[in-house]
């Protein structure tokens, strides 16, 4: 049986939230539309629409994580039973949608591993500020069993903008045009959802399960453990991708695919 979740409200005007997500968001949309017009290069742009799409698979993570929002959101919709707030939604932007597009163009220019991994680590701990504050104003809460519930979001954004990166830089980067945007459009719905479920179904298993709390321990690490694998292979292939180019992978179809736009 899935637990019901419990009805709260935020302890601040709910406006506050969303005005302070939709900053973050609206800064990393217009430095996607100045990027694309730069560079002539529709990457950055269709991966933050492309973020928006993503956003849909909300409920079905905040139902196998245990999460639940304060009833006085704002609300953009709703599915599975679940309201999910329009402060939710425009957050996909900047960590689902920009910030794998910087992490591809970083692929490309042959940055170090460490740099990636020191990348992977501030999606990280920016997240972990962000629930945090907003635990505090109960401004949405995780009602599953610790350690568990204090596992579900931020160590999965580590990840995604890795796993994003990578991807954008495989594929779309070997493309141009329409078939380059639809790539990359394609890889910012898919990328957090590969992620979540790749890495965190020994969290979702533990919260969902009627198991004992040694074994509820063993799969936060196991959990854990795949996050942090999830990094270093990317990172990883990444590096062998570059070196398999005597010119830098990244910078050879970058200007094939300028010539062809």
């Amino acid at each position: 049986m899935i637990p019901h979740p419990p009805a709260i409200a935020s302890a601040i005007d709910p406006l506050y939230i969303l005005c302070a997500f939709s900053v973050v968001a609206l800064g990393a949309a217009l430095y996607a539309v100045w990027w694309s017009v730069r560079d002539r290069d529709p990457i950055p742009l269709v991966a933050c629409f492309g973020a928006l799409v993503c956003s849909l698979n909300e409920p079905f993570y905040d139902i196998l994580g245990q999460i639940v929002y304060a009833q006085n959101h704002a609300v953009a919709y709703a599915g599975f039973g679940r309201d999910i707030p329009w402060f939710l939604v425009v957050g996909y932007v900047p960590w689902v949608g920009l910030l794998p597009c910087i992490v591809a163009k970083m692929m490309s220019r042959g940055v170090a591993r460490s740099a990636l991994h020191l990348l992977a680590l501030g999606s990280c701990v920016s997240v972990i500020v962000v629930e945090t504050l907003g635990n505090l104003f109960d401004g949405w809460d995780y009602y599953g069993e610790a350690p568990l519930a204090f596992l579900v979001v931020a160590p999965q954004l580590a990840p995604v903008p890795i796993v994003g990166g990578l991807l954008i830089y495989a594929l779309a980067y070997q493309l141009a045009g329409w078939k380059r945007a639809g790539v990359a459009f394609a890889v910012s719905t898919v990328a957090l959802p590969m992620v979540f479920a790749g890495a965190s179904w020994p969290l979702y298993v533990g919260l969902n399960f009627d198991l004992p709390i040694w074994l509820d321990w063993v799969l936060a690490v196991a959990m854990l453990s795949l996050t942090a694998g999830f990094v270093f292979a990317a990172t990883g292939l990444a590096e062998r991708l570059r070196q398999g180019s005597p010119t830098g992978t990244g910078s050879t179809l970058s200007s094939t695919a300028e010539r062809s736009m």
